[in-house]
């Protein structure tokens, strides 16, 4: 007998077990120590039980063999794997390749004691092969996320017309960089998501075993099922795509999600694919503005299949502190309790919401909750840690290059090109966090920023994109003495 194990971050609609003849049963293994590894937030926990629970329970309306190994039996993975195994007598394991580095060993070696023969299918997480981005990734050894885009858009003829791109231009971020007018403007609400009892179940058991991690599970909110997702990827593009272009970097002191999609969660454990998100965009091409198209599929097909390739080729990215920072994270950031008095209203609104949502869009998390650890001089692998614990959507591939790299700038420059930080007159222009641009120029985050550039002028000299803001810094620093 033949088993494929189906791993709580691959629940696809069409896993390439679910058509592999030679398969004749399905192994779930849901481990307590595996949510216990970090403080994850609650949300997080029940979106991944409750997409395996409902997986497992639409294998057995199909009349599939499934074998399950329950949160309440205590085993770590491995334990429950191989209880699996022997009350089976599987002579074969099958599962699909883990975008993670280390489990496809890790499961190599436990088959191997187990004497089982193996098979392991291709990673479909992704809209490109592994041998395809690992070979992108050889041929560029200084890699650059708008080449590495641009032969995406080349390689699958999406937004192309023939060789050149659809509107003659490849790129319309510098029109996807407004503010919220000052006006205001209707923000429609995400979908409501309807419980059934799995999720009911799945939304108790986590309250009460989870009850010292982050969030609470009695506000969960994202679907948990693949049509359920397919729903909410539909309902972005009807009501909000039309505007996330114009509005992608904008920020809100009381709107968490703006007019993102918030697909991410889904997407990252296979609810929904990448070619669905991308066809479900491009099926709107018509009545949805270029900008808006492009930069949402920018996202989707160039930055997220880059953070995977450039994990994927850079293993040392785990490892790396260019800049020497130290400081280890305070407990308040886990808790959001006896939060400091002096922490910048920015910094305190976006952790709030990502202790309610276990989310916060790519600007608030980049250029508020990076930034900040960044000039404050936390380790960035402590950093990484805490996103990784915080947020619904977060898995050590996309993890490790998106913090290490982007927001930390701990690589010293292989996946930005510099520091993503500022002082508090960008924040205001984007986000309007304080009652005034004096304020915001005299605020914490502007004090921080002149004095980290001072402190690291050696490491970012001779970084062209920090001339101005370094001869700047030099200029304030000679007329303070």
């Amino acid at each position: 007998m033949k088993a494929a194990l189906i791993l709580g971050t691959q629940l696809l609609a069409r896993h390439p077990a679910f058509d592999d003849p030679d398969i004749d049963a399905f192994f779930f293994v849901e481990s307590a120590s595996r949510f216990e590894r970090l403080p994850y937030h609650q949300h997080k926990i029940v979106l991944v039980l409750a997409a395996m629970r409902h997986a497992a329970a639409r294998l057995e309306s199909d009349g599939r063999a499934v074998h399950r190994v329950a949160l309440s039996d205590g085993l770590s993975f491995a334990e429950g794997v191989e209880r699996l195994v022997r009350e089976t007598d599987a002579d074969g394991l099958a599962w699909m390749s883990a975008t993670d580095r280390g489990v496809d060993e890790r499961l190599d070696r436990l088959c191997a004691r187990l004497g089982l023969r193996t098979r392991v299918y291709p990673d479909d997480l992704f809209l490109t092969p592994a041998d395809l981005v690992d070979g992108w990734f050889a041929e560029h050894p200084t890699p650059v996320m708008e080449d590495f885009y641009r032969w995406q858009r080349r390689r699958t003829d999406v937004l192309m017309d023939g060789e050149k791109p659809v509107g003659r231009r490849w790129n319309f971020d510098a029109d996807n960089r407004e503010p919220l007018p000052k006006g205001g403007l209707p923000i429609p609400a995400l979908p409501a998501v309807e419980r059934d009892p799995i999720l009911e179940r799945t939304i108790a058991e986590v309250a009460d075993r989870f009850a010292g991690h982050p969030g609470d599970a009695t506000q969960f909110w994202l679907p948990v099922t693949p049509e359920g997702a397919r729903g909410w990827l539909d309902t972005f593009v009807a009501e909000r795509l039309h505007d996330f272009g114009r509005y992608e970097d904008a920020m809100a002191h009381d709107e968490a999600f703006l007019f993102h999609s918030v697909v991410s969660p889904m997407l990252n454990i296979g609810l929904v694919s990448v070619q669905e998100v991308a066809d479900a965009a491009l099926a709107a091409v018509d009545d949805v503005p270029l900008a808006s198209i492009e930069g949402f599929l920018r996202q989707v097909i160039g930055w997220r299949e880059y953070m995977r390739g450039m994990y994927r080729a850079h293993p040392a990215l785990e490892r790396t502190n260019f800049l020497g920072q130290e400081r280890r994270l305070e407990g308040w950031w886990y808790t959001n309790e006896d939060v400091p008095d002096d922490l910048p209203e920015p910094v305190r609104a976006v952790l709030a919401r990502v202790h309610r949502w276990g989310y916060a869009h790519h600007i608030e998390r980049l250029m508020v909750l990076g930034n900040w650890f960044l000039l404050q001089g936390y380790e960035p692998r402590e950093v990484t840690r805490w996103f990784s614990a915080l947020f619904v959507d977060a898995y050590e591939w996309v993890m490790v290059p998106n913090v290490m790299g982007m927001s930390q700038y701990a690589d010293g420059g292989l996946v930005a090109t510099k520091p993503y930080i500022s002082g508090g007159a960008y924040l205001q222009r984007m986000g309007s966090w304080w009652s005034s641009g004096r304020e915001a120029k005299e605020s914490a985050f502007t004090d921080a920023y002149w004095r980290f550039l001072d402190e690291h002028e050696d490491q970012l000299t001779g970084n062209h994109r920090l001339a101005r803001p370094l001869a700047q810094m030099r200029s304030r620093r000679e007329a303070a003495e």
